[in-house]
């Protein structure tokens, strides 16, 4: 099953009859079977961010007829919540057949355009959805002990092994030459984006940075990316685009000194060149920041990302996050709201004025959540008896598995205060822009923000600093 909806479209120009009137392109047929596929939904298909759909019969056959397909697209297909990507060229006859109960290992295309199907299916499976092939997986083989030079190494073998596997296919098979570029460029930008993320990983799960070489982003130089800048629609370059963020910001918080924004510019400019892939890629760094609660050093960073962004749309898109995340800056008011505890009893966040509250929004279904639950039972027990109160807000929508959840861990406590939360934009969570969980806020004796997106019960020792220093304010 495909998490995503590639849209890359490759351009083309319209052919024009001697008065100028359009000539319609050649009509795209898709048809398919699906077997043992639950009934009740539609085949949907995803074009250049456009939806076909097609009703799926009772013999599990459905046909979509695309009359307006004008270039070679990436894009996808899926039924009942399972996705796989599909490629289609102006007057293809291609037909697919699955057995839904092993969606991915049996997708099968025929007719005009089966080629770079086939391809793609057979290359999903293989190197991502089905067992570890000879060359194990590099997400795989991470652990917090993993160095950089063997990080290297797992991408190196998996990137030389899904070139290899592309190149056979097209010696065996007729896949068009455009098709076969992107194909190796997304491999690279896999590759690529592995190695991106990989000091992250390290931070997350160690608490402390990735030990890196002075070259280690010499990888870089190996990939075509000053072509990025016309791919922008391609959810491979997006993807990787995000992840270059690390980068420029391999400390994971980054500075509102000044001269930090310029620093960034000339760095992403020496790597990407100054186009729109530049101006994306700071644009997520900066957005990633804000999500995180950064919103002092975005703040520093925005008149130069204004100033030298060439696509108003991200700096208006910037400046209304910024906008909203505003109220909640630390210092400002921590805004208040009512909900229900297990006993169906109203409590307020203005009720514990004059103490220090830890919020600490959750759901019994989240697994990062419950597992900070011992940690967090440690650092209830430190603040016993003082003026801390430990305040979850459960997002659950079922109160039953709240409840239950409630009654099997470790929650409760005397400085505990367990409250459920309604969905919508009224929610709590809403207001407080906490869109992941677990996500910790840190609230003064005075009813105001201390620390926007706190750091969790396991950070340890920066957490216990964190609510001394509020006890203290």
């Amino acid at each position: 099953m495909l998490p995503l909806l590639p849209t890359l479209a490759l351009s083309t120009a319209l052919r024009l009859l001697p008065f100028g009137a359009p000539v319609a392109p050649p009509v795209t047929h898709l048809s398919g079977h699906l077997d043992h596929a639950p009934a009740g939904d539609s085949v949907e298909v995803w074009l250049n961010r456009h939806p076909y759909k097609a009703a799926l019969g009772a013999s599990g056959d459905f046909a979509l007829t695309i009359k307006d397909l004008r270039a070679p697209v990436l894009g996808s297909l899926s039924y009942a919540r399972q996705r796989t990507v599909l490629y289609l060229t102006p007057g293809d006859e291609l037909r697919l057949n699955l057995d839904f109960k092993d969606f991915d290992k049996t997708l099968v295309y025929t007719g005009k355009g089966a080629a770079p199907n086939n391809y793609l299916a057979h290359a999903l499976y293989k190197f991502e959805y089905g067992p570890a092939g000879d060359v194990p997986r590099p997400q795989e083989q991470l652990q917090p002990s993993t160095t950089a030079a063997q990080a290297r190494q797992y991408a190196d073998a998996f990137r030389q092994q899904q070139r290899a596997y592309l190149a056979s296919y097209a010696q065996a098979h007729p896949l068009p030459a455009a098709f076969r570029q992107q194909q190796a460029l997304d491999i690279d930008l896999q590759w690529g984006r592995f190695l991106l993320d990989y000091p992250a990983y390290i931070q997350y799960k160690t608490k402390a940075p990735a030990e890196l070489p002075a070259d280690y982003f010499s990888f870089l130089q190996q990939m075509p990316l000053r072509q990025l800048d016309g791919q922008l629609e391609s959810e491979s370059v997006l993807r990787f685009l995000s992840s270059y963020g690390m980068r420029l910001n391999t400390a994971g918080t980054l500075s509102s000194a000044p001269g930090t924004a310029s620093r960034l510019y000339t760095q992403a400019t020496a790597d990407l060149g100054a186009g729109r892939a530049r101006d994306f890629a700071i644009f997520q760094l900066l957005s990633g920041q804000l999500i995180l609660g950064d919103a002092g050093a975005v703040l520093a960073a925005y008149p130069t990302f204004q100033a030298q962004n060439r696509d108003s749309t991200l700096a208006r898109d910037l400046r209304a996050m910024l906008q909203k995340q505003a109220p909640l800056l630390p210092g400002q008011p921590a805004p208040v709201f009512t909900l229900r505890n297990a006993s169906d009893q109203p409590v307020s966040l203005a009720d514990f004025k004059g103490k220090v509250v830890y919020l600490d929004f959750w759901a019994s279904w989240c697994v990062p959540c419950l597992a900070e639950t011992p940690a967090g039972v440690a650092l209830k027990k430190q603040f016993e008896g003082r003026d801390v109160v430990f305040l979850y807000v459960s997002v659950d929508r079922s109160a039953a598995d709240w409840q239950k959840s409630l009654a099997t861990h470790p929650l409760a406590s005397p400085s505990s205060v367990h409250l459920r939360d309604q969905a919508g934009p009224t929610s709590a969570q809403s207001t407080y822009q906490a869109n992941g969980i677990p996500n910790y806020w840190l609230i003064g004796r005075d009813g105001r923000i201390v620390l926007a997106h706190a750091p969790r019960p396991s950070d340890g020792p920066k957490t216990v600093a964190a609510i001394e220093a509020a006890l203290q304010r």
